[in-house]
């Protein structure tokens, strides 16, 4: 499988009005065609700054300062260095915590689409766009694609709503695919619907996705490798089950513990 995301000792700082703040620290990182990577950790531990530096959408007082970022073959984030442009939404796409965030409120779905397709699809042709956003929606197991495309996000359900929203990020079919927490502003039931979701999707596409969750349960359903994450480091990554059943670390035998169903 070839790799489509690497981190190589990637270091971010924050600068802040009493001093400076480390957000990640030495993080090695890779994701590669048709596997998922879950990055867990508590709130703070880095997993957002992560994938917001992969997309280039790091606050303006954050900085690179050791590292690289290397999506496909082309390094797009260095110290000094932000390509990220060249590849945000053509070869990464990027899913939100909430749908609201990728979606305007203004405009109907087909609108929003059709935008995303003409923007990163060179002499992409009125049906084409058409035809790949009624396309993509029935990727996302939308049953009625034509009323979902005449409608505004206010119109859809908080599901359907972050359904839309992944459909935004792949419709440019891009090889990866980011998801930041975007399981958790939705009730259980449609939790599952998205995760069984994003397996078919990597199973069909052949993408890599980097998902990005506090939820160790819903990691352990989903992912094929973690990353656990504390104070901007990965303190432990590996084969899934490996490291949910056999975790080498405390704070990750920590994090396990405090979840009442696991045994």
């Amino acid at each position: 499988m070839s790799v489509l995301l690497k981190l190589s000792g990637l270091s971010i700082t924050a600068r802040l009005a009493d001093g400076e703040l480390t957000l990640l620290d030495d993080v090695d990182l890779e994701i590669r065609r048709g596997q998922i990577v879950g990055v867990v950790g508590e709130s703070g531990s880095g997993k957002t700054t992560l994938a917001r530096a992969v997309v280039g959408l790091l606050d303006r007082n954050v900085r690179v300062d050791r590292g690289t970022v290397t999506v496909g073959d082309e390094q797009v984030v260095a110290p000094g260095v932000d390509r990220t442009a060249r590849v945000r939404g053509s070869a990464v796409g990027m899913v939100f915590q909430d749908a609201s965030r990728s979606l305007n409120p203004l405009l109907k779905v087909r609108t929003q689409l059709a935008e995303v397709l003409r923007r990163h699809v060179r002499d992409i042709t009125r049906a084409e766009v058409e035809r790949r956003s009624v396309e993509v929606l029935a990727q996302m197991r939308i049953d009625d694609p034509g009323r979902v495309l005449a409608s505004y996000p206010h119109q859809l359900s908080g599901g359907l709503r972050q359904r839309v929203a992944i459909g935004l990020a792949v419709v440019t079919r891009p090889a990866l695919v980011i998801a930041d927490e975007c399981t958790t502003a939705l009730d259980v039931t449609t939790q599952t619907k998205v995760v069984d979701l994003f397996r078919t999707l990597v199973d069909e596409l052949g993408i890599g996705l980097l998902f990005v969750t506090h939820d160790l349960m819903l990691a352990s359903d989903l992912c094929d490798r973690i990353a656990v994450m504390s104070g901007g480091r990965v303190v432990e990554q590996g084969d899934a089950l490996t490291v949910l059943d056999r975790p080498q670390q405390e704070y990750t035998r920590r994090l396990l513990a405090a979840i009442p169903s696991w045994s």
